[in-house]
């Protein structure tokens, strides 16, 4: 399908179908003093309730007793869903609830009914963690702006739900004024207070489907009055799971440079065995480097090696939309390499591999620039590597030379440092760490990570002066980085992937020969989303590594390189050039190529490059399992940069 219109730009785009079932951002405030506005029904203004006195916050070991509102009955009428599941509609018939076979273990007496505005048992009070079985919650939104789409009562006659309940709106339940693909959150009633527990995106005409659960937002799990709003515009971001994978072609695509959408998980967080694909070229583009997207995953750049940074959007709303226009950051480097998008999409840094990172504000309007330029520590033109926080105010850059951590600050727009446009971001150069490893390749995330549970905690991989791998545990980001380090224990063995996918080595040393005693190479590192476990690819296999959140790094279990099959034959899955993990914290996700096992056949599907990806499930303790998913001639990055979400 093509269509025209780039959501929330005032360009034309070119946009091809998604075939996948996506979700979007869950948002927070960190405010725990300001009076909070009320929500708005449909856009209208409501009375305003003095809120509460404020109390401290409760830390609790057990889900609290949830209230319905008032008049509101959640005891009729009741209809059974029996333990093989089904879909109950709302006393109102305009929103419905799904429950998965096994969900209850007996026939459960269901209700789900309307619950007016007016009789919500509390408007939108102040800011509050709440703390369940060791999970962080996040913060449910508060601010003016907040608008009203539906809120309901759910009981299930005394049987215990396993799982969650899918939530569904029917046309015309989401208010004209809130557009499709947009973020809408699900809050439940708990402790005189409203807690964030899941997320949902709207739909055409007016309809909203909840997203896959993870850990820290389940859905509907309990019994209880619940709510789905828009939240507030600019209250900061959650983590969320879409299900998908997201790849950059960096040139081993069989038609052109582009994107590879991977459907990892089905809509009720299921695994795919065979998961599907769409592939969505970007004409003329070459040599992608680097992705960015935003953590609600409406807004996405890319950069290639000609210095032409590229924008899409339409992810949750099931169509990839790619703008016409592009940024050249040539005056930034002689090599585009890495990109991360800012919050709010409107805003992303660039690194070209010169001695300054580019600022890119007005992406939203159409009309993108370069606002600012952050100078390198020292003037080094190697920072080829760039992550940054889940919630936007910590990023790393990383080269040869060493590391420097960037604080970020958000407030008014205000004019950047080249005189053109504006920027709402102050980014602080909090330190530069030189005695850190030296990554094995360049581009994308230069084999970093940060902590989706804190983003004052990351981890980096590399070499170190002589040859040998280490793995870096950086606590007290940005402000007061500290450096741990664990060399972790590998066999020798040839250094086959270098020669196999042809990386891109650093330019600023040579690489280590091929030869069998020679110390194995770390490509790619990721962290689990609650912030306990990091995993780094080695040409040996995936080192699964423990103490993320303690502080105390240790290398768990042997060397995962398990064996697939592929038409080639036996194929022992080693080198992998980019990973990550799901936010539901249920699977890793690695990229390889396969030196020709599954060759491209040249179809616009999913038989774009010569790579296999595997789906590897996470048990106890971080172990990883046999794999639940292959998808065989995908494409391949040359470094770090898919993305996960």
């Amino acid at each position: 399908m093509v269509s025209t219109g780039f959501i929330g730009l005032r360009s034309s785009v070119v946009a091809l179908s998604l075939c996948a079932a996506l979700a979007a951002l869950a948002a927070c405030s960190s405010s725990n003093t300001t009076p909070v506005a009320p929500i708005r029904a449909g856009g209208t203004a409501v009375p305003t309730h003095a809120p509460p006195t404020a109390s401290p916050t409760p830390t609790v070991s057990s889900s609290p007793t949830p209230s319905p509102g008032p008049s509101v009955s959640c005891t009729t009428p009741t209809t059974a869903v029996p333990p093989s599941g089904g879909t109950i509609t709302a006393n109102t018939g305009n929103f419905s609830e799904t429950f998965a076979s096994g969900a209850f273990a007996t026939t459960a007496n269901v209700v789900l009914n309307d619950v007016p505005q007016v009789s919500l048992p509390a408007p939108l009070l102040r800011a509050r963690f709440e703390h369940f079985d060791r999970t962080r919650r996040p913060l449910f939104t508060q601010g003016a702006g907040n608008t009203y789409v539906v809120a309901f009562c759910t009981s299930f006659g005394g049987a215990t739900l396993t799982g969650s309940a899918a939530l569904a709106g029917a046309a015309g339940i989401v208010p004209s004024s809130i557009p499709a693909g947009t973020g809408l959150n699900v809050a439940i009633y708990q402790s005189s207070t409203w807690v964030d527990v899941g997320t949902a995106t709207v739909g055409s005409g007016g309809t909203f489907a909840s997203s896959i659960p993870t850990a820290s937002l389940p859905g509907v799990t309990q019994a209880g009055t619940y709510l789905v709003y828009e939240p507030a515009p600019g209250t900061g971001t959650a983590e969320v799971n879409l299900g998908f994978a997201l790849i950059a072609d960096d040139g081993t695509g069989s038609l052109s440079s582009g994107l590879q959408f991977v459907q990892l998980e089905d809509t009720s967080g299921n695994v795919e065995p065979t998961p599907t694909t769409t592939f969505f070229p970007i004409p003329d583009a070459g040599d992608l480097d680097g992705e960015g997207l935003t953590a609600d995953a409406q807004y996405g750049s890319v950069v290639d090696g000609s210095n032409l940074v590229y924008f899409f959007s339409g992810i949750p709303q099931h169509a990839f939309s790619l703008a016409t226009y592009t940024v050249d950051v040539t005056s930034y480097g002689s090599d585009g390499d890495s990109i991360v998008s800012l919050p709010g999409g409107d805003q992303a840094v660039a690194s070209g591999n010169g001695a300054q990172l580019a600022v890119i504000s007005g992406i939203l309007e159409g009309t993108p620039v370069v606002a600012d330029a952050l100078n390198n520590a020292g003037g080094t033109v190697d920072r080829d590597g760039l992550v940054i926080s889940n919630d936007g105010k910590t990023m790393l850059s990383r080269g040869e030379s060493g590391l420097d951590v960037w604080g970020i600050s958000e407030g008014a727009a205000h004019a950047g440092s080249t005189g053109t446009g504006t920027t709402k971001f102050t980014f602080t150069l909090e330190s530069t760490l030189t005695s850190i490893p030296t990554p094995f390749g360049e581009d994308g995330r230069d084999d970093m990570a940060i902590s989706p549970a804190d983003s004052s905690r990351a981890v980096l991989a590399g070499s170190d002066a002589s040859g040998n791998p280490e793995i870096v545990l950086l606590t007290g980001l940005p402000g007061t980085p500290t450096v741990s380090v664990l060399r972790p224990r590998l066999p020798a063995v040839a250094h086959r992937k270098l020669r196999r996918t042809g990386r891109e080595p650093s330019t600023h040393r040579t690489p280590l020969a091929l030869e069998p005693s020679g110390v194995s190479e770390l490509y790619a590192t990721t962290i689990t989303p609650d912030g306990t476990t990091a995993y780094v690819s080695s040409d040996a296999g995936i080192i699964t590594v423990s103490g993320v959140n303690t502080g105390t790094l240790a290398q768990s279990g042997s060397l995962y390189a398990p064996v697939v099959s592929t038409p080639g034959g036996p194929f022992t899955f080693e080198g992998a050039s980019s990973i990550g993990v799901l936010p539901d914290g249920k699977y890793l996700i690695e990229v390889v190529d396969s030196d020709g096992d599954v060759g491209a056949t040249g179809s616009t599907d999913s038989t774009q490059g010569d790579g296999i990806l595997i789906t590897a499930p996470i048990g106890a303790g971080g172990a990883l399992g046999a794999p639940v998913g292959q998808l065989n001639q995908v494409v391949v990055p040359f470094n770090d940069q898919i993305i996960v979400h």
